[in-house]
């Protein structure tokens, strides 16, 4: 396994970036520079959600919950029931698909959501999630199979799926310190060549009950596929369509905020730019952290998770309680089967 620093290091750049955006969710750039001006370089107060500053969201939450699940040694099935416990003390911003996969309790509950949506919902609640197993120390096939089960177990939509391959391939790209846009390249070629439908079916995902969802997956992988390439290809250019919740535009404007020089220039427009910034911000902060840029000082030690819930309490300290949690999920890996 990779030697925790990077990986400890990454998580709390995803929490702090999530942080940094919690304060502009939902609003617009105007809004956002008429507010707090021509730079956002700290945490802020002005979460519709009641985020106090340097409180990261949902989206860090449930990396962290993973991770707990993981420390149980259980497979998907403890991720599945450490996201539930989350799930069950009311957390605030939590998007409709994700709830409802998660409250039928499942392994499948995310194909059934999904099938539920007519096979349209296509939403980030599980990229912003998915820097886990990579953190957690999953590498190569294993990586890409954990990414694929992960995140069908709340967003099942082949473009999903897919988008996550290809991060958590790209994080593990990026560590090796190679350029970005090879970085990329290599990562696409990983989700090209894995079997999502496969993974799926082994883990108990799809089955005689899920018919409609195995089809609609089997129809949609090649355009999915090949949708996921074209943003990559448009974000490591620098593109930006928008920072709206689809699972695409997330993922295209991460990759082209992701590739500046320093943590700050990475992260700061993210914030900036509104809408759904933190998870923007989030899934930028993990690709930032897996370049190994660090996270500057002063925002380090008022960093915390805006929420309680079993094994974790909201008024602890990111850099003293992370460590334990991500040692304690990479052990339970380690030592498994």
């Amino acid at each position: 396994m990779t030697e925790p620093a990077l990986p400890l290091r990454a998580l709390l750049s995803l929490c702090a970036a999530d942080a940094l955006g919690a304060a502009t969710e939902f609003k617009t750039p105007e809004a956002i520079a008429a507010h707090y001006g021509p730079e956002l370089r700290t945490y802020q107060p002005g979460s519709v959600f009641g985020f106090a500053p340097g409180e990261a969201t949902d989206d860090s939450q449930m990396v962290v919950a993973t991770l707990l699940g993981y420390a149980r040694g259980e497979g998907p099935a403890g991720v599945l029931a450490a996201l539930r416990e989350w799930l069950g003390t009311a957390p605030p911003d939590v998007g409709g698909l994700t709830r409802r996969a998660l409250g039928l309790g499942t392994l499948d509950g995310g194909v059934r959501a999904w099938t539920e949506s007519g096979f349209d919902a296509a939403g980030n609640g599980g990229l912003m999630r998915i820097a886990a197993p990579w953190l957690a120390g999953f590498r190569g096939a294993a990586l890409a199979r954990e990414a694929a089960v992960l995140t069908a177990l709340t967003h099942a939509d082949p473009r999903c799926v897919h988008a996550s391959v290809f991060l958590t391939a790209f994080l593990e790209a990026l560590e090796t310190g190679g350029p970005y846009a090879e970085a990329a390249r290599s990562a696409l070629t990983v989700m090209d060549r894995f079997d999502a439908h496969a993974a799926l079916v082994d883990a108990g995902l799809l089955g005689l009950e899920t018919q409609a969802a195995w089809r609609a997956l089997r129809e949609r992988d090649r355009e999915a596929r090949a949708a996921v390439r074209a943003r990559v290809r448009s974000g490591v250019e620098g593109g930006l369509t928008s920072q709206s919740g689809y699972v695409l535009d997330t993922l295209e404007a991460a990759l082209a905020h992701g590739r500046r020089g320093d943590w700050l220039a990475c992260i700061e427009p993210a914030a900036r730019l509104g809408d759904d910034s933190d998870t923007v911000a989030c899934v930028t902060g993990a690709i930032a952290g897996a370049r190994g840029l660090p996270v500057p000082a002063d925002l380090l030690p008022p960093l915390r998770l805006g929420h309680s819930w079993p094994g974790w309490e909201r008024a602890w300290r990111c850099t003293e309680e992370l460590p334990g949690v991500l040692a304690a999920a990479r052990g339970a890996l380690s030592h498994g089967p």
